[in-house]
């Protein structure tokens, strides 16, 4: 004869259906796809958050460059103009001295040489015109002196003239020509080949 029991947890299994013993229920398709992805998606982002941090990282922040600050400096009131200053003083100053008078180069003493041997030559037809123009040369100093007659033809420019022969004669020349006042004094040599020659073409006094 059967026995009894009081109902428990397996009488309420065997009363709902389905299979009994260790046999489970068929789980649904999405409960088994669902896990894996979950980890492949928790799996990719943090692994991306890992190469993102370690990325970073090696990065230093840069300094942050100071902003230059500029000071502008409002323009400077213009300046009136300058008071003019006094005028100048006009008085003249001291009155400059004259300019000094130039040192007037003194000319040499002329080289008068008293023994040169001069001749005066009549060529004016005048008796003994030669020997009285000699007289004066003799008072005068020269010592080396003669008289005689010439050609009218032979006195350039039939003229009164005084020749010379030789540079060191110019000044004994003028001086004879000074003596008998005569103009005419000229150098190259003399017709009868002494050092000075007076050519008389008329009576010079």
């Amino acid at each position: 004869m059967a026995q009894d029991y009081p109902r428990d947890e397996f009488d309420e299994m065997a009363a709902e259906g389905g299979p009994v013993g260790v046999h489970r229920a068929p789980r649904s398709w999405w409960t088994r796809v669902l896990p894996p992805l979950v980890a492949l998606v928790v799996g990719g982002l943090v692994a991306w958050l890992i190469a993102t941090w370690l990325w970073n990282s090696g990065d230093t922040p840069a300094e942050p460059q100071p902003t230059p600050t500029v000071t502008v400096t409002p323009d400077a009131e213009p300046t009136t103009s300058p008071e003019p200053s006094a005028e100048p003083s006009v008085e003249p100053s001291e009155a400059p001295s004259p300019d000094p008078t130039p040192t007037e180069t003194a000319e040499p003493e002329p080289e008068i040489i008293y023994d040169a041997q001069v001749h005066v030559r009549n060529g004016a037809g005048i008796q003994g015109l030669a020997g009285e123009q000699e007289a004066i040369l003799t008072e005068a100093g020269y010592t080396n002196t003669d008289a005689n007659n010439i050609s009218a033809s032979l006195i350039p420019g039939d003229e009164n003239v005084v020749l010379y022969d030789g540079d060191r004669l110019a000044d004994t020349a003028q001086d004879v020509a000074d003596q008998l006042g005569i103009d005419a004094v000229e150098g190259g040599g003399t017709p009868g080949g002494a050092e000075i020659e007076v050519l008389l073409a008329s009576d010079p006094g």
